[in-house]
């Protein structure tokens, strides 16, 4: 019998320690069974196939593995690439302008200006919220691997006065040449399968004295603030616990669906001081019979139509660890909720959920 726990754990990033941390073995364990030394006892046979989202079966070499393309690699650029509008649409219906210029103007208070650094900047969503908030002679430098992003926030900076700069380069390879008064970073960590790596990065490319500050997001809180006209008191349409989906979306090194909770630990570890962290207040009431929402009405349904859950059916659940009635639950719960945001009298809320965390250097 052909154990296939060496291919599964190389499909997912993981060391022979890291799995062996997670199985609470030794990684000399983990290493005779992978050399076919010694076979797992039947009992971790399951705890096995929910660490790496498969079946039993699976590991046990009854059914192939599948291809290592099933799992998303968001730090991979052809991702952005597929989903460059989707991003857009995501990241106006999570940005609240007015709580933003609160914090630049109240909170954070600069008064000469101040050079940023933003890493993985895209198309400089970051550097157009930012500049037209500081003292005059404020500069915005971007770090951002894909060419078509950075033709992108050319295009868009050109016609500014603003000064600001673009590098093309793959943000783990980037070393700080300059040294700036601002590092930020918006939804990047939750991504990225080195966190820690980047963190050190970015405290290297600050002056002394000097503001990190990461933005992220925290999808258990997001969970807990939605609620849409489905889930009535009496025989309503209970929003499932999507939850053990994300945990083994964050054990495949997908994405970490509790960064932005997590990032006041992230900096502390890498010797950032003073840290502090916010959420943003913004809240969207989606309702399709105020004219005066057209427009977040339309992003909100984009945003919710083009989310790879939803398009991904059972298998995109069954990927993640889930079962097939509990990805069949999934399913019914997205068709049902579409059905719902088609209907004339259908409302909803969704609590953007961002963590806005920083520190000093």
């Amino acid at each position: 019998m052909k154990i296939m726990i060496r291919e599964l754990r190389r499909q997912r990033g993981m060391t022979q320690k890291e799995l062996a941390d997670k199985m609470q073995v030794s990684f000399q364990t983990v290493s005779k069974w992978e050399n076919g030394v010694n076979l797992p006892d039947i009992t971790h046979i399951p705890k096995l196939a929910g660490i790496f989202g498969v079946s039993s079966d699976v590991i046990l070499g009854i059914k192939p593995a599948g291809e290592k393309s099933e799992l998303r690699r968001f730090d991979r650029v052809d991702y952005w690439n597929e989903n460059r509008e989707t991003v857009k649409l995501w990241k106006h219906l999570y940005w609240n302008d007015d709580y933003f210029e609160f914090l630049v103007r109240d909170v954070w208070g600069w008064d000469k200006a101040i050079h940023i650094l933003d890493f993985g900047c895209g198309y400089g969503f970051l550097g157009m919220k930012f500049l037209p908030l500081l003292p005059r002679g404020s500069s915005y430098t971007g770090i951002e691997l894909d060419g078509a992003e950075i033709s992108e926030a050319g295009r868009y900076f050109g016609q500014t006065p603003y000064p600001c700069e673009f590098i093309q380069e793959d943000i783990y390879e980037y070393n700080p040449v300059k040294k700036y008064d601002l590092v930020v970073a918006l939804f990047l960590l939750s991504y990225m399968r080195r966190p820690e790596q980047l963190i050190e990065k970015m405290k290297a490319s600050l002056k002394p004295g000097g503001m990190l500050l990461l933005m992220d997001a925290n999808m258990e809180v997001e969970q807990a603030g939605y609620f849409s006209g489905l889930e009535k008191e009496e025989n309503g349409l209970e929003r499932p616990d999507f939850v053990p989906v994300w945990k083994q979306e964050a054990a495949n090194r997908e994405r970490d669906y509790r960064m932005g909770t997590k990032l006041p630990y992230l900096l502390k570890k890498c010797g950032l001081k003073k840290i502090c962290a916010r959420l943003s207040d913004l809240v969207t009431v989606y309702d399709p019979d105020d004219p005066d929402r057209e427009e977040e009405n339309r992003i909100f349904r984009s945003v919710f139509e083009s989310e790879d859950s939803y398009r991904g059916g059972v298998d995109y659940f069954i990927k993640r660890g889930a079962d097939y009635q509990r990805a069949s639950e999934y399913v019914e719960y997205y068709r049902r909720t579409k059905e719902y945001f088609d209907s004339g009298d259908s409302i909803a809320v969704k609590t953007a959920g961002i963590y806005f965390v920083y520190g000093y250097v």
